[in-house]
Order: C-alpha cells, then sequence, then structure tokens
C-alpha cells in the first residue's frame, strides 16, 4: 500500500481523533508528560501547568539547545511537552488552588504525577474536583499507584525496572542486573496513563460518568514482563539472564558481520530452512540438533555459532539484502543519526520538524499510531513557561486584565 491510498479519506487539516478534548495537566519530569503529549499528540488540547519563575523539574535536564536560556532549551522537556500549551501557577497556595479548581471545571481529562496524597492536601484531589466537575476523568500517575502498602514511596525509572523484574533479565548470566539503555519504566508508564485516559473517556461517553484512573510505574512495566509471572508460579522457574540470547527461543539475533553489527532471528522451521540454504549448510535442515525450534534452543550455542561463522567475513551490504530476498528478519542496527536519515522513519512521519520560538526548527518525534480518516502530527513545540496565561487566564476563565496583574504580583501565576 502507497502512502496516498492509507490517507485517501483523511480530513484536511485534521488535528487528530481526539480533537475536541481538552486536557489539564499537573504533571513533572516524564511518566505524566508523556502521558500528555501521548494524546495532544491524537489532538487534543493540554494545558500545562508550571511553577510561577521555576517551572518543573523537565527543565533543569540538560542537554540544552540555547545555553544562554536553559529554562526553555532543555531537550528533555522539549520531546515530553511537545503540542502542549503552559501555563504558570502555584499549586500550594490557596489562591492558586482556587484557580486549578476553575479550570478543572473547563476541561474533560487532569493528569497528575505528584506522589500520592499531595493533591488531596491542596485540596485538588479526585473527589475534590469530582465536587465542581461529576464527569471528570482523573488520572493519577505514580510510582507505586494510590494505595498499597509501598504507595508513599517516591520512584524514579530504575525502580520500576527494578520492582517489575524487567532489571533482573537484562544483562549477561555473570554479570550484574542491567537497566534498559532508555528510560522505559517512565515512558511505559504514560503509555498506560493515556490508555487509562481514553478507556475512560469511551465510558463517559456512554454513561456519563467520569471516573479515577490510577496508574502506577511498577504496575505498568510489571505489565509487559511476558511470561515471567506464570513461569514462576506454574513451573517454579525464575528467568534468568541471558544477554542478547531471545527467549525462549535461545538464539542471539545480534550478529557480528566483516564490519558492523547486525540483527538476524530465525525461529520457525521454514525459516530456518531457508537460511541454511543461504549459508550453504542444508544438511542442519534435518540435523536432529537443529530440526524444530525446541531442538534449536537447547543447541543454541552451536546454531549461534554457525550463524557467526557464516557472518563474520562478509559484509553488511551483501548478508542484509540476501536476508531480505529470502524473506528473513534482519535489520541494520541503526544509530540516531542513521535513523534521521532513514527513508522508512521518514515517510512514516516519526521524525516532525517544529517551530521553536528561541531554537527555530527543532526535530521531535512523531505520531506512531496512524488513523486514516483523522491524521493525527507533531503541530507545535513545547511552551516558553507562561507562554498561553493570557489565552488560557482571560480568554478561557475570563479574567480581566487588572485580575491578571493581581495574581502575577503575588506569583500565584
Amino acid at each position: 500500500m502507497k502512502k496516498e491510498e492509507f490517507y485517501e479519506e483523511a480530513i484536511p487539516n485534521s488535528q487528530g481523533p481526539l480533537e475536541g478534548i481538552r486536557i489539564l495537566e499537573a504533571t513533572t519530569t516524564q511518566a505524566g508528560p508523556v502521558a500528555g503529549a501521548l494524546l495532544t499528540d491524537l489532538g487534543a488540547e493540554s494545558i500545562k501547568v508550571d511553577a510561577p519563575m521555576v517551572g518543573e523539574m523537565g527543565r533543569y535536564i540538560p542537554p540544552f539547545l540555547n545555553e544562554e536560556n536553559r529554562l526553555e532549551t532543555s531537550i528533555y522537556y522539549m520531546t515530553y511537552n511537545r503540542n502542549k500549551k503552559c501555563i504558570t501557577l502555584t499549586l500550594n497556595r490557596p489562591e492558586g488552588q482556587e484557580v486549578f479548581r476553575e479550570l478543572a471545571s473547563h476541561v474533560d481529562i487532569i493528569i497528575q504525577n505528584y506522589k500520592p496524597g499531595t493533591m488531596e492536601k491542596w485540596g485538588l484531589g479526585y473527589k475534590a474536583i469530582q465536587q465542581i466537575k461529576p464527569d471528570i476523568i482523573y488520572v493519577s500517575i505514580s510510582g507505586f499507584g494510590q494505595y498499597g502498602p509501598y504507595h508513599t514511596r517516591p520512584a524514579y525509572d530504575p525502580l520500576g525496572q527494578a520492582m517489575s523484574g524487567l532489571m533482573s533479565i537484562n544483562g549477561y548470566p555473570d554479570g550484574p542486573p542491567m537497566k534498559t539503555g532508555g528510560p522505559i519504566a517512565d515512558n511505559l508508564t504514560g503509555w498506560q496513563g493515556a490508555l487509562g485516559a481514553l478507556a475512560a473517556l469511551h465510558y463517559k461517553n456512554r454513561t456519563g460518568k467520569g471516573q479515577h484512573v490510577d496508574v502506577s510505574m511498577v504496575d505498568s512495566l510489571l505489565n509487559v514482563s511476558d511470561w515471567g509471572i506464570p513461569l514462576a508460579a506454574h513451573l517454579g522457574q525464575v528467568w534468568q539472564r541471558q544477554g542478547n540470547a531471545y527467549y525462549p527461543i535461545g538464539l542471539d539475533p545480534v550478529v557480528k558481520c566483516q564490519d558492523e553489527y547486525i540483527v538476524l532471528l530465525v525461529a520457525i522451521d521454514s525459516h530456518w530452512a531457508k537460511l541454511c540454504k543461504l549459508m550453504g549448510r542444508e544438511e542442519l535442515i534435518e540435523d536432529p540438533r537443529t530440526k524444530g525450534m525446541i531442538n534449536r534452543a537447547q543447541n543454541a550455542a552451536l546454531v549461534n555459532q554457525v550463524i557467526r561463522d557464516w557472518a563474520i567475513d562478509k559484509p553488511a551490504a551483501q548478508i542484509l539484502p540476501a536476508l531480505e530476498e529470502a524473506e528473513l528478519v534482519g535489520s541494520p542496527i541503526l544509530n540516531f543519526q542513521q535513523i534521521l536519515e532513514n527513508e522508512h522513519i521518514r515517510e512514516r512521519g516519526m521524525i516532525a520538524e517544529v517551530e521553536h520560538p528561541i531554537c527555530g526548527k527543532v526535530n521531535l518525534y512523531g505520531v506512531a499510531t496512524k488513523y486514516s480518516r483523522t491524521p493525527a502530527r507533531t503541530r507545535t513545540g513545547a511552551p516558553l513557561l507562561g507562554e498561553h496565561n493570557q489565552e488560557i487566564y482571560e480568554g478561557l476563565l475570563g479574567y480581566s486584565p487588572e485580575r491578571m496583574a493581581q495574581l502575577q504580583e503575588k506569583r500565584v501565576i
């Protein structure tokens, strides 16, 4: 299928399938902002609350695109706050809390990722907001959830990886447990937050009733731990670290060619037969040690060595086309500079160029899911601190310039 065929039903100038949905974010750092970013990717409007003068912690994480204006140019902050609007508001003071409650009456979804109990202490928890807007969808994101023995404990991404079992299976058998290269716990928690908001929105559309959505980092990562729990519960087996071995097949998909590493993975029997012919090792198709997935897994060292010996003296530019022609699973291992230049990734719209008022043109991530009728896109870069104060306070809440000036003088906004 060509791109034009997929989008032949597309609505012109579509913002995405969530156009018309408004979010209020009291979020900081990553998991909460990721949830908001995913929803704004799909067309929702997000009003993000940052503290006056200082903003949120994500603004201070390096590197920066402009050293003279770090507050506005953290790549970290830009990545997770694309498409959003930003207002400044002090949430730990009564005047700011009253403004937040006013804003809550104008939105469909609230996302917050403060430590459990904080929003309640400020009179901004689910029960308090529900009194103002009964059908509110209120998404709370935290390390351990809103209840449970550990719910008051703080958490960062590595803790989520440690508590979910992921770190215990990541790394080599003779080495220490390892975290993933990127903050996968934060990101998957953000995805679960966005998914939870959408599920609650669907229920609200059917019944008119909102609800509280509780998203935990540990739960989110544990939810994608594959067969770890049933393996331990029913077979008494604890999943062990195996390096790059692709469990339970046992094969190592990372293969060294003459000039670079590639990924090459064979699982099903028909693929193994094709690879044996490609390698000139047809005798291994019926060899009892390598016939069938279970036998190959039990003799993974032999299979891995056969593939390595075949690949080591051949350039990747020879092996990869041969794998593609044979309809086998093979790929280069791209770094991010290569990703920027990759024709497939670019055509899929995963690299979005947007304008930033300080940095000019900035490359950010595009929208992962594609919609044939309501295309979604990365529309704007991350907002400046308080950039949308006037639009939201005067335009949405109807504040007068005098009221705005008064709140600014008190550093409420």
